[in-house]
């Protein structure tokens, strides 16, 4: 499963995930991308119900990514960096994996990310820390991310083969 945090068809993070997918189905597996700006999920409210082994109460399309995400083999998150974070939209998503506190065992095999900034060196520290934590949380191996900067100045298609090497590097390594 790709999480895709992209606000726009025609921009960098879209691209990277197109391309994720792609790479994936050229290697022969399946994949799902979903678009959270498309869905209606909410913030988590911190009500603690989750804690108490009753899941989330909030009903909304979190659920479709509560599923993919239980049984995928390997999730991708994507994101552009804005304000030394991720995207509001994937932390969002991300906030809402409160449900898998304490379990570290309800997640895909593997996790990893791909990122980038318009920046010529945006700070990719602060979305890395809260992926890790959520594959550590999850109980997923981390395969690594792709971080591509200087985005204000290039195209989308610049970055084409970035994203496929390294779509390559992370299937040959989890799936050999």
């Amino acid at each position: 499963m790709i999480i895709c945090a992209c606000g726009s068809r025609s921009g960098f993070t879209y691209t990277m995930c197109s391309e994720a997918r792609d790479g994936f189905l050229a290697k022969g597996f399946g994949v799902e991308v979903v678009y959270p700006i498309k869905m209606n999920i909410s913030h988590c409210t911190g009500c603690g119900s989750c804690e108490n082994g009753r899941g989330c109460v909030i009903d909304d399309d979190m659920k479709r990514i509560y599923d993919s995400f239980a049984t995928s083999d390997i999730v991708v998150l994507c994101t552009p960096i804005h304000y030394s974070g991720s995207s509001s939209v994937i932390k969002t998503v991300v906030d809402r994996f409160q449900t898998l506190w304490p379990k570290a065992s309800a997640g895909p095999k593997y996790m990893a990310c791909m990122m980038c900034g318009g920046d010529a060196e945006p700070e990719f520290r602060g979305a890395m820390h809260v992926f890790k934590a959520l594959a550590i949380t999850a109980g997923s191996e981390w395969l690594g991310d792709l971080r591509i900067s200087g985005t204000d100045s290039k195209s989308p298609s610049d970055i084409r083969e970035e994203c496929k090497e390294f779509i390559s590097s992370i299937s040959s390594g989890a799936f050999m």
